[in-house]
């Protein structure tokens, strides 16, 4: 289950942390999908821009977020979902929290990748090249509203599959983080 988004952006609100629910979810992703050798809610602080280290409420709802992605990309029923406002908020609202996803995600991979440039396999740059172009799309006005929404359906469920790609292609690297089960009340 995904969390709620709401819960969560009220949680990095309430303590001062002014990246969105969709850029945290984007940078966890990004982190879990490079492979790197253990989890680190402290870089996880720096990439929102913390200078100090993440306070003990922000590192346990960055772990609970950590286990819940690592369980919906490990699942076989394909539960992962990106941490968005509901469909019932305007378009542009949704784009503008997909392009902070993808923002997220590219800071996440790039700040936990390990390895040299050279190791990315092409899948994986062309995923890294989609999610920049997506990260820098505008919010325009959709003149067509029904289209912009099936566009931006596509575009989600690309993004979705995509992630499990980069995460699958890296799954021994990850199987090195932190696990575990945590009860949390962000559902």
């Amino acid at each position: 289950m995904t969390p709620d988004f709401d819960k969560v952006a009220t949680l990095l609100s309430n303590n001062k942390i002014f990246n969105s629910a969709s850029e945290l979810h984007g940078i966890i992703c990004g982190q879990l999908c490079a492979g790197g050798k253990q989890f680190d809610a402290t870089l996880t602080g720096h990439l929102l821009g913390l200078e100090n280290k993440p306070s003990k409420i922000i590192s346990d709802l960055i772990l609970r977020l950590q286990i819940n992605i690592r369980e919906q990309l490990e699942s076989d029923d394909f539960s992962f979902q990106l941490l968005l406002p509901d469909d019932e908020e305007e378009l542009p609202i949704r784009l503008h929290a997909v392009s902070n996803w993808c923002e997220g995600f590219i800071s996440g991979f790039g700040g936990a990748f390990a390895k040299g440039d050279g190791s990315l396999l092409e899948e994986t740059r062309e995923v890294l090249k989609d999610y920049t172009a997506i990260a820098n799309v505008e919010d325009t006005e959709e003149d067509g509203l029904e289209d912009g929404e099936q566009d931006f359906m596509e575009v989600l469920e690309y993004i979705r599959m995509a992630t499990y790609s980069v995460f699958l292609q890296n799954q021994s690297e990850n199987k090195n983080f932190v696990t575990g089960r945590n009860e949390n009340n962000l559902h």
